[in-house]
């Protein structure tokens, strides 16, 4: 529960365990499959730094450079969401859980017809915000009511609710939040157990002075007012059925009973007239404000994000609420929120008479535990009763018996409460039926008779740190070490030890154990002196998911957490000067994935992502091979030959990358196949660019004219509105700049000989008069015609969103000949400064270049171990496919050993020489590749 770890950790996924939307270095992305209908429409959640609370009021934040983002999106509102809170007085509270501060939150409503990627990454660009995503719209976890009515209740059987209420009733001390689409208050089997706020009576005052009028009976956040009951559409009955499988009066003689018993519900009604749940998180934290100790949400999504976070955190470590969701109805894998939030006890759901499980559930690492979830009978809307399925049901039903635990360890903190529920339930893995699931149904179905009776350690690991000493970009040979903080919830242990497995073929683990011993209550240890440590094997496939599994054992206590990382990705971050990016295996720039996903960006110092996209872009006529956005959607021509990798160390720069991609994938290809590096400097002056290079070789039997090749850039430097681009032809250089004060430039430098081509490009609806992106997509035609042709500027008045492309040809390239271009992307605080750095970029590129010749450069043999005894290592680089030689001489000049091969590789290649029938002493061993060699001398010792 404590640690969901339902995203893939890779570089600590920017110190997170959950995927969420927040300011890293690569700006916000949303969350994979996500639909507009998902979230609201020119919406932004945004939360202001506490650095500057001063400038926060209710409905403005005076802060210039966030008011010219936002003047420039049309009619606005800014409010805070939550006005009358109030920051937090400590940072953490006695277990070291960071408060929540929900006081600087605020929601913005737009009306420009600008993407809200944009907005959002602009306004994080500002650096004075924590966070800025999108509003997300969450969905009821529940399917249509089943025809057929249940002639009983067998799910309270199945969870042993009968033998659990002869231990506890549970008191009526405490309050299950019911955040949902409303309820039937005065229903015969919900009455009894309705949360009453006796301080404010219906009278027209708010007599609590909360902030709510007449919230005697709950309150309706989706329309503002004091009536928490039920609307007109029939989903809205999904409320009422929620209160029931939580709450329902037990044992009144009428209707149904509830795994809750003697525990209240607090209505919150979190859907607007049309039932849509626009409330949804401002319910959660109604209800933590108002005296629940236990929140049941029925409802969920694929959106996360850090509002929802921040949320959960208030409700947990703030107001000490334990917070239950339900996991989802699609049968999937996929991420579903707020259960799969860190703090969240998340419910999947079983048949009700036996414990497989139900066909619509969710599974996944991030479950918790299990419920009964089908054919739930209980309170309906109208004073009726009926039967529904899903998850939706689970949740509450697992929320009763929370509110029976709870009020059974009085003591327990919310986060404990939800551990006793989530060790003690029934492990459930043993059946046929759920083979296919293990792991994925969390520690089995819940049963309140056991939590209520068992006195078990329950330990998570939270964070998960994983690190390979280096990039944290983890590639095949890599050594990974993963270190945490090791809490223990409830009963002490005596001698705790954990275990790190994988059943993945494609890592070895080297150290899969440490030693806890005795760990308290709510006490915390860490493995940062013992870490576990794990190679990923040579053989590991691109974009490899490796899930690992922890196993915490102590005497007969045993439970289990699965985390998973990507291993052997294609792309990698460069971050070893004052620009931050990242190159990728197919053509992209800055990003490896679509809408800024997976990758940093291009981030000068620190000041946010200054471009949207970016990619190399080759072509001739009405065929042009790129991985940029295309006329409808992102073209996606060009495919990985050899993935990217980085040179260790460094050869030609002091970060050099090299890789293979073709343009195989294009519907119409060309026949080119890329060889590609790129060199990168951490010593001033040449810190402020990164030199990218492309060997176009013609694989195609046919001669290909007029080729144009260019780098396409997206620049979206602070306000993008403000936007302006032009070029200085001397300098072969095409840049875009930030009118606003204080703005910042980028640019992109031609390097190699050839003509200079500058296509500026005003990304607004008609294109002021130059190719039109923004209404009807970038088809290749119009790519060509940007390669081709030149515009000099764009960016009306004090500008507006530009894409800039900066290119080079014509070429003629017959086949199995060569054309190599070469350009620096450049960011910097004014134009003299870019091109000051254009200046330099160049005169590097032709340092890097005057070290091609026919002998392999010193120092780009490398050898390990040296001294070695029965197996040494060989790596070397090569330009393009070769056959490769490789000689052993005694000091005599003997040839004491050869071994020759060919590679279709390029790169770094690695071979191993097997020495253990060589007597020990020194020689000398000759690596020939092509027409050049070179030498180094090894020593073979046993000693």
């Amino acid at each position: 529960m404590l640690n969901k770890v339902p995203r893939l950790i890779t570089i600590l996924l920017f110190l997170t365990t959950f995927s969420i939307a927040s300011n890293n270095p690569g700006g916000f992305t949303l969350p994979q499959s996500l639909a507009p209908a998902d979230y609201q429409p020119k919406t932004v959640v945004l939360k202001v730094k506490p650095a500057f609370r001063n400038f926060c009021s209710v409905e403005s934040v005076s802060i210039p450079e966030l008011q010219s983002v936002i003047q420039d999106l049309g009619t606005i509102t800014l409010r805070k969401i939550f006005p009358n809170h109030l920051p937090p007085v400590n940072t953490f509270n006695e277990f070291g859980f960071r408060y929540a501060d929900l006081s600087l939150i605020y929601e913005l409503n737009y009306s420009a017809d600008v993407e809200i990627l944009k907005v959002i990454n602009t306004l994080i660009q500002s650096n004075y915000l924590e966070y800025a995503e999108p509003k997300y719209i969450p969905q009821l976890a529940y399917t249509p009511n089943d025809p057929q009515m249940a002639a009983n209740q067998q799910f309270l059987t199945r969870i042993n609710a009968f033998d659990g209420w002869d231990v506890s009733k549970g008191d009526t001390n405490v309050v299950i939040g019911i955040t949902d689409t409303g309820t039937d208050w005065d229903h015969p089997d919900l009455a009894g157990n309705l949360q009453l706020n006796y301080n404010d009576p219906i009278n027209g005052a708010d007599d609590d002075n909360d902030g709510y009028i007449d919230n005697y009976r709950g309150w309706d956040l989706g329309e503002s007012d004091n009536d928490p009951t039920v609307g007109f559409c029939f989903t809205c009955s999904h409320g009422s059925h929620v209160s029931g499988c939580a709450a329902a009066v037990t044992d009144n003689g009428t209707g149904v009973a509830s795994p809750g018993f003697n525990s209240r519900f607090l209505p919150v009604k979190i859907a607007n007239a049309s039932g849509s749940l626009t409330k949804a998180y401002e319910g959660i934290t109604y209800a933590a404000d108002h005296g629940c100790q236990i929140i049941n949400c029925s409802w969920g999504g694929g959106g996360g994000g850090s509002f929802g976070q921040d949320v959960i955190d208030y409700a947990t470590i703030n107001k000490n609420c334990l917070v239950i969701a339900a996991a989802g109805n699609n049968n999937s894998n996929a991420f579903f929120y707020p259960a799969a939030y860190n703090y969240v006890l998340s419910v999947a759901a079983t048949n009700s008479t036996n414990d497989n499980k139900a066909g619509f559930s969710n599974f996944g690492y991030y479950i918790d535990v299990c419920a009964p979830g089908n054919n739930i009978y209980t309170a309906m809307s109208d004073d009726t009763y009926g039967s529904m399925n899903g998850t939706s049901m689970a949740s509450p039903i697992t929320a009763g018996v929370a509110a029976i635990v709870k009020s059974f360890f009085p003591s327990y903190n919310a986060l404990q409460v939800g551990e006793q529920v989530r060790i003690t339930a029934d492990n459930i893995y043993g059946l046929p039926q759920n083979t296919s699931y293990v792991n994925q149904l969390g520690t089995g179905r819940i049963n309140l008779l056991n939590a209520l009776t068992i006195s078990s350690p329950s330990i998570r690991m939270n964070p998960i740190n994983t690190t390979d000493n280096d990039d944290n970009v983890f590639l095949a040979n890599d050594t990974l070490y993963i270190t945490g903080d090791i809490l223990n919830f409830l009963a002490p242990t005596s001698n705790l030890g954990v275990t790190l497995s994988s059943t993945s073929p494609y890592v070895t683990i080297i150290d899969n154990f440490t030693n806890v011993g005795v760990l308290g209550t709510m006490a915390t240890t860490t493995n940062i002196t013992d870490p576990f440590i794990v190679k990923i094997n040579s053989n590991a496939p691109q974009n490899a998911v490796i899930s690992f599994k922890l196993v915490f054992a102590d005497g007969t206590y045993s439970d289990f957490q699965v985390f998973s990382v990507i291993v052997n990705v294609d792309y990698v971050n460069i971050t070893i000067n004052d620009v931050l990016t990242t190159n990728t295996s197919k053509g992209r720039l800055c990003y490896n994935g679509e809408a800024q996903a997976e990758g940093l960006g291009f981030n000068y110092l620190s000041n946010g992502t200054l471009t949207y996209e970016a990619g190399f872009m080759a072509g001739t006529g009405s065929v042009v091979s790129d991985n940029v956005r295309g006329a409808s959607a992102t073209d996606n021509d060009w495919n990985s030959v050899s993935n990217i990798v980085k040179n260790v160390p460094g050869v030609f720069s002091d970060f050099d990358t090299y890789g293979k991609f073709s343009d195989s994938s294009n519907p119409a290809p060309l026949g080119l196949t890329v060889t590609h590096r790129s060199f990168s400097w951490s010593a001033p002056p040449n810190t402020k660019y990164h030199i990218f290079e492309y060997k176009m070789v013609n694989s195609s039997p046919s001669t290909l004219n007029n080729i144009y090749a260019g780098i396409f850039s997206d620049w979206d430097i602070q306000n993008f509105n403000n936007n302006k681009a032009a070029e200085d032809v001397s300098a072969k250089l095409g840049y875009v700049w930030c009118t606003d004060s204080s703005g910042l430039y980028a640019g992109t430098k031609l390097l190699t000989a050839g003509n200079f081509n500058h296509y500026a490009i005003d990304n607004i609806s008609g294109g002021n008069g130059g190719v039109d992106l923004f209404t009807a997509g970038y088809d290749d035609s119009e790519k060509y015609t940007t390669l081709s042709t030149s515009r000099a500027t764009a960016g009306i008045g004090t500008g507006n969103d530009v894409i800039d492309v900066v290119s080079t040809g014509p070429f003629t390239i017959t086949p199995g000949d060569s054309v190599t271009v070469a350009f620096a992307l450049i960011a910097g605080s004014e134009l003299s400064d870019i091109i000051n750095s254009a200046t330099l970029a160049q005169q590097q590129y032709v340092q890097v270049t005057g070290i091609k010749n026919n002998e392999m450069p010193s120092g780009n043999l490398y050898l390990y171990p040296n001294p070695a005894s029965e197996e040494i290592s060989v790596s070397f680089l090569l330009d393009n496919a070769s056959d490769i030689t490789m000689e052993i001489y005694d000091l005599s000049g003997r040839v004491i050993y050869t071994e020759s091969s060919s590679t279709e590789s390029f790169g770094k290649v690695t071979r191993k020489i097997n020495i253990s029938k060589i007597t020990p002493g020194y020689y000398l061993l000759k690596v020939t590749t092509g027409n050049r060699s070179i030498s180094e001398k090894i020593i073979i010792n046993r000693s």
